[in-house]
């Protein structure tokens, strides 16, 4: 019963009743005397039913895309998570944040099982750990920049939930 009542639907409709007997057994003076009420009264229900509509849209919207949706710089970036909780970060978005930085082939070679072609297009990915280790040895302030988000944003919270024992 509590849980029922704590809804702000259920709140507002209860205020509403209430206003509309003090309506229907007082007439135009009881309209008058609790009116005032009625605005305090349903104002608290009114803004937690608003702030449900607000979230339920931002959950509907965000949760499609949760844990895959980064941005970096205004240029976002599409980022997976394999199950051995290692995240692939998909090389054509960092090459619009960065730049080129090197080709897929010598990426290939210097990082063997950390670079990938997957998905639909064949798109280039490269793991997260390789990612930090390239763009270290890139000499460029957005390079390194990128190195520092991607560490500190990416690969820290996947380190995280490969150390959990569950």
């Amino acid at each position: 019963m509590k849980r029922v009542l704590a809804m702000p639907s259920v709140q507002i409709a209860l205020c509403l009743a209430v206003f509309a007997w003090g309506c229907w057994k007082f007439g135009p003076v009881g309209a008058a005397m609790t009116s005032p009420l009625l605005g305090a009264a349903i104002c608290r229900p009114l803004m937690a039913w608003i702030a449900n509509i607000r979230h339920a849209a931002r959950e509907q919207v965000w949760l499609p895309v949760h844990g895959q949706h980064y941005v970096f710089k205004g240029v976002t970036i599409k980022v997976v998570e394999d199950d051995d909780k290692y995240r692939w970060v998909r090389l054509a978005d960092v090459r619009k944040a960065v730049g080129e930085t090197a080709g897929e082939r010598a990426l290939a070679v210097t990082y063997p099982g950390r670079f990938e072609a997957k998905g639909d297009g064949g798109h280039a990915w490269l793991r997260a750990d390789a990612l930090i280790e390239h763009l270290g040895k890139v000499n460029e302030p957005t390079a390194l920049r990128m190195r520092t988000w991607v560490e500190r944003d990416i690969e820290n919270a996947a380190r995280r939930l490969r150390e959990r024992p569950y």
